[in-house]
């Protein structure tokens, strides 16, 4: 059988590998391009590479009918050969049966909602002829997914009225031209959105603090508005004209309609341009009808409150809360709003979790919470009050909480397995999988045991991590050790599947790999969290190596001289930090790497952290912020090193790289640079990300041995 993709393999610097090994990387690559794995008529199991990542599907954003019976959610497949994403709605009854595509556009149609009879479904799609994401409605009797919407800077997070008369959406404008929001007002816009883009004058200028965020400039001035878009006269109306600029940073739309229809609760930033001190997100209270105005529930609280949720009966406004202005590992908390009498109530004060998402249930006397716990992610479960507080499911990555009467429906991953929808019935506590559309892929991989670990860390501290074997582990042979270190810093790894830095593709090669939830983890309580505060490398260092010795001892077959490190971001900054601190590692991979403070100071918001988390800034402590910059122990390094990044990266700019790069040349340390110039922090397109891998793996296979499953890839 002769297949054309369109893509070009050749081999390059990579090791000759067996011919099985070759036509697994062959199938792996066709099947990204959308040829599912039975084309091929061979049950022979292969190990996960880079490429086998972008042919999984991915499944998100569950959300349940009206009627309880039928769930929508959205499965997102990848082409290689194109280089990007399509997402398509799908439509199963509550029991997981009769699974169905609801939309076939090659387009990404996002955001499904159900109307309150449960009719159609709106959601939001860039499909051939759009600027930026329209909204589309579907009648699910049949017919095609109508476009009733479209504006200049798109449509985010729409959502219906009670009445089903219209919806509640949000959007960007400038906020000279956006005018009443008419025709010609869109227009208007349209036509300075295009005048922009085409201008050979490119100068960005500000004035601000926080001119970028992540991967793109703030510096257009535009506002964020929620419109209500009324489906029979198909008419806007501004529900925000007081505002000026954008709701937040990241471009975020966090609201949610009350029962009633007569109000919502929307989540923003409150501190106004310059913005010289961090943000402060607040919970508005907005009237629909335009009488009642614009009620700020949170002034007590200079911390974020974000994710503003009604209780069925509108009684209720639960909120999540934190109480510093810049996080520092604290944790997050359940807040209740009383709207009768106004008032601000704890739920999970006195429980040492954080809280990554809720839900309210449809009696309003249940309350469901998601939450790390321990290197897994746990379900509890409280009444209003907080009160009768029980861990109800833990195990895996969990998230994406939505409820009925009768069921509770969560996306659910492991390191073995991507997400996937399961029910847990509320009544026998029974847990069902519900959707398979990995099963048959993830079956054709020899996959290395997964375990967790604890050992004494920094302070004897208990310290948990995980433990992934190569595939195939033979305690008779000898193997290399790979310490991966997590970002965050306050994050948590965690038993999940993840498609960046995947743990099997990384052990693949012939490696045992330790990821380490050190000191500054999530997830273990907020002391631990904390813990790092002012010592952004000393604990977790002495983590990363007591980890070392414990595993050398309990598996005489690791090589003690081959061993390396690499992490990203947070974790390249404790990469660049071992650097200066340690000549344990045979070589070091840092990508987007906090490298140098001083470099550091002109990222995003991230730069309002300095004092708080590092003890100092550039112009006052600044032998206190140096104390914690890797670059100022440069005449200790030794170790060879990889450096990546993503050249619009704001969130850690790519000139942490170049400026260790350049250190690392001078000292004539083995080094190598890979810059990619339409990456963030992130690698995200699958032909970079694919690349990456092959970077990383011949740069390990270089120091510690190993054997690349992959060669160097060449694209069209």
């Amino acid at each position: 059988m002769r297949i054309k993709t369109g893509l070009k393999i050749k081999c390059g610097d990579g090791p000759v590998r067996s011919s099985w090994r070759i036509v697994a990387v062959m199938v792996m690559l066709v099947s990204g391009f959308g040829m599912h794995l039975g084309a091929f008529a061979d049950d022979t199991k292969s190990v996960l590479t880079p490429q086998a990542l972008w042919a999984i599907k991915r499944v998100d954003n569950p959300v349940v009918s009206p009627d309880q019976k039928q769930i929508a959610f959205t499965v997102q497949t990848w082409s290689v050969e194109k280089n990007r994403a399509q997402n398509q709605i799908w439509l199963m009854d509550a029991q997981g049966t009769n699974q169905r595509r609801l939309t076939t556009a090659d387009a990404s149609d996002s955001a499904p909602v159900w109307s309150p009879d449960g009719s159609r479904i709106a959601f939001t799609s860039r499909r051939s002829d759009d600027e930026a994401p329209a909204l589309y409605v579907l009648r699910l009797d049949g017919g095609e997914a109508e476009k009733i919407l479209e504006l200049p800077y798109g449509v985010v997070n729409p959502q219906w009225l009670p009445d089903g008369k219209g919806l509640v959406l949000g959007t960007n404008a400038i906020p000279a031209l956006k005018g009443a929001w008419r025709l010609e007002d869109l227009a208007a816009m349209k036509k300075e959105i295009k005048r922009r883009r085409e201008n050979k004058m490119t100068a960005k200028v500000t004035e601000d603090r926080v001119y970028r965020f992540f991967d793109h400039w703030l510096t257009d001035e535009l506002s964020s508005h929620l419109l209500k878009f009324d489906l029979e006269t198909k008419t806007l109306k501004d529900l925000t004209p007081f505002s000026q600029s954008l709701f937040s940073s990241s471009g975020s739309f966090d609201f949610q309609i009350a029962p009633d229809g007569r109000t919502l609760a929307l989540s923003l930033n409150t501190i106004p341009a310059p913005h010289q001190e961090t943000d402060n997100n607040d919970v508005l209270l907005i009237s629909l009808d335009g009488v009642h105005g614009v009620k700020n529930i949170t002034t007590d609280n200079r911390g974020a409150d974000s994710a503003p949720t009604f209780s069925a009966d509108g009684k209720s406004l639960y909120y999540m809360r934190t109480n510093t202005p810049i996080y520092d590992g604290s944790s997050v908390k359940l807040w209740r709003y009383d709207v009768s009498n106004e008032k601000n109530i704890a739920v999970t004060e006195a429980r040492d979790f954080s809280v990554a998402e809720f839900q309210v249930s449809k009696n309003n006397n249940q309350l469901w919470m998601a939450a790390e716990d321990h290197g897994e992610t746990s379900i509890f479960s409280m009444k209003p009050d907080g009160g009768l507080f029980e861990r109800v499911i833990r195990g895996g990555g969990i998230g994406k909480l939505k409820q009925t009467a009768t069921h509770l429906f969560f996306l659910r991953s492991t390191f073995d397995r991507p997400n996937e929808i399961f029910s847990l019935d509320l009544m026998t506590k029974v847990v069902r999988q519900l959707t398979h559309f990995n099963d048959d892929l993830m079956a054709k991989f020899t996959l290395g045991k997964v375990e967790a670990y604890s050992f004494k860390g920094a302070n004897d501290d208990l310290v948990q991590g995980w433990l992934i074997f190569p595939p195939d582990f033979d305690k008779n042979k000898t193997y290399p050790l790979l310490q991966l270190m997590h970002g965050g810093p306050h994050t948590m790894v965690g038993n999940a599947f993840n498609f960046r830095w995947n743990a099997h593709v990384m052990a693949a090669p012939g490696y045992v790999v330790s990821w380490v939830n050190r000191h500054g983890s999530t997830g273990f309580g907020e002391q631990f969290a904390r813990s790092i505060n002012h010592q952004w490398g000393e604990k977790p260092t002495q983590d990363v190596l007591r980890s070392t010795d414990y595993l050398l001892q309990k598996f005489p077959n690791i090589d003690s001289k081959r061993i390396a490190a690499a992490g990203a971001s947070y974790g390249g900054y404790l990469a660049a930090w071992l650097a200066g601190h340690t000549d344990r590692f045979a070589t070091i991979v840092d990508h987007a790497g906090v490298n140098d403070l001083v470099a550091q100071y002109g990222s995003d918001s991230t730069n309002y952290s300095f004092e708080l988390t590092l003890g100092g800034n550039p112009w006052s402590n600044a032998d206190v912020m140096q104390k914690n910059n890797p670059m100022n122990y440069a005449k200790n390094f030794k170790t060879p090193m990889l450096l990546t990044h993503g050249e619009i990266d704001y969130r850690v700019p790519y000139v942490n790289s170049t400026a260790l790069y350049g250190v690392l040349q001078g000292m004539k340390i083995p080094s190598r640079l890979v810059i990619f110039p339409n990456e963030n922090h992130w690698i995200l397109s699958p032909q970079n990300a694919i690349y990456w891998n092959w970077e990383v793996q011949s740069w390990l296979q270089r120091y510690i041995g190993g054997t690349p499953t992959l060669t160097q890839p060449k694209f069209n």
